[in-house]
């Protein structure tokens, strides 16, 4: 059984049973690879390496590598673009050791919690998919770079308020556009790492859950006072489909947008 999600920035996969693939390198990817289950025979630039679970492997772009597993295993990998893996360390480098030791049974929650989130993300919602990327990335960094990482942790420094004011002010006035991390950090002079991190800490939310509690308010108003159809109201709040403004609002207001306009009326 193989599974895997592809977002701009990174990969995800689950391999399990008999599986075994030719050599190959991957020219701008970090690679992290974790048996959860079995043994894994891994050849890393022409040496074999012998995995039990949780003995996972981080290679460089461009490392030469193959690997087989058998019936009663399985691995989980991640593959990271290597920008992002340098970003936050570039000035002092990014080289974490080639073999390290991860709990199995943590990383196989971890890989279920961050695919049932990116299969329920709309891609559309740019917002939405690089949050979840910055989480998976955030915790990757902090693992492999150990104490190194302490610096993603928020903090909060001088005219930080003022910084995030202006960042709140630009979600008010655009909720309703697609935004990005990268425009939202520059706002509050942040890495894309330390902004969602401070925005939550200051917040409570994440940008994207702070945009939709935006939206779903200004839906309640709409319905109310508005004759807009269901459809009109969810195009002008920036959903990019009824269907998605449908699901969501059921979600965080426990009704339909219909029953919603009804019971409130």
């Amino acid at each position: 059984m193989q599974m895997q999600i592809v977002l701009p920035q990174l990969e995800l996969h689950k391999i399990e049973s008999t599986y075994e693939n030719a050599p190959h390198v991957h020219d701008d990817q970090f690679q992290v690879t974790i048996p959860v289950q079995g043994t894994c025979f891994f050849t890393h630039e022409g040496k074999v390496e012998k995995l039990a679970a949780g003995e996972g492997l981080i290679l460089h772009p461009r490392d030469k590598h193959s690997f087989h597993i058998g019936p009663d295993a399985g691995v989980i990998i991640v593959r990271v673009k290597d920008r992002c893996m340098y970003a936050h360390h570039q000035d002092r480098g990014f080289d974490p050791a080639f073999r390290q030791q991860f709990d199995p049974v943590a990383w196989t929650m971890l890989f279920r919690q961050w695919t049932t989130g990116m299969l329920a993300l709309d891609r559309t919602e740019k917002l939405a998919v690089e949050e979840i990327e910055m989480q998976v990335l955030a915790y990757l960094q902090r693992l492999l770079v150990g104490n190194a990482a302490s610096d993603i942790v928020p903090r909060l420094e001088r005219n930080a308020d003022s910084h995030m004011a202006r960042v709140l002010d630009y979600i008010h006035a655009h909720y309703t556009e697609k935004m990005s991390v990268d425009t939202l950090a520059s706002l509050a002079r942040q890495s894309r790492f330390h902004f969602i991190r401070s925005f939550k800490f200051v917040t409570g939310q994440t940008p994207y859950q702070y945009v939709l509690q935006l939206r779903i308010g200004k839906a309640k108003e709409l319905l109310q006072r508005s004759s807009g159809t269901v459809t009109d109201i969810s195009f002008v709040l920036g959903f990019s489909s009824p269907s998605q403004f449908f699901r969501i609002f059921a979600k965080h207001v426990g009704v339909t947008p219909e029953q919603y306009r009804i019971h409130t009326r």
